[in-house]
């Protein structure tokens, strides 16, 4: 099923204006830079540092797993190195397929507590742009879906510990305090 996926995005989807979103897409989670960006963002802002801490948490942790836990540990050759698979658009990334460091950095950020609009809004766009860059991830042919998906449900797991963790170390502020 996997591979059925994949070959019908290449064969039935894949377009020119696509290559150039998924390129773009699949930037934005290169090194989690954009998460580390949003980070940065929370932590400038007194109210919202918490949920700064947590973000790099997540991204860190997930990291942390993915390359030195996960994949080492079931070693899934990537779709493009196993199916010779010559149309890509990237350069090959190194390392195993499973799973989608990408994805479990993407969603590890989703899982922000319930705040004030601005938190919502930004855990809105949060989910979005981490289905873009997981959704690339398969369109540009480096992982499979079930990679994908896999790294999207460790993430969310990882981010909810790592808010749980942030909230346990770093408690809020009674109120007038």
């Amino acid at each position: 099923m996997d591979l059925a996926i994949l070959d019908f995005i290449q064969e039935r989807v894949r377009s020119p204006l696509l290559d150039s979103v998924m390129l773009l897409a699949t930037h934005l989670g290169d090194l989690a830079l954009v998460w580390l960006v949003v980070a940065a963002v929370l932590i400038a802002q007194p109210a919202r540092r918490r949920y700064g801490v947590a973000v790099i948490a997540a991204v860190v942790a997930a990291a942390a797993v993915g390359m030195f836990v996960l994949k080492p540990l079931f070693g899934r050759v990537r779709p493009f190195a196993a199916h010779g698979f010559t149309g890509l658009l990237i350069p090959p990334p190194s390392g195993d397929s499973f799973p989608s460091n990408h994805s479990m950095a993407s969603f590890a950020i989703c899982c922000l507590p319930k705040g004030g609009r601005g938190v919502s809004a930004l855990k809105a766009g949060a989910v979005a742009v981490a289905l873009l860059i997981a959704v690339s991830r398969i369109y540009l042919y480096v992982h499979y879906p079930t990679d994908i998906l896999a790294g999207a449900v460790i993430g969310i797991g990882i981010g909810m510990l790592s808010v749980w963790a942030v909230g346990k170390l770093w408690p809020k502020a009674p109120p007038g305090a």
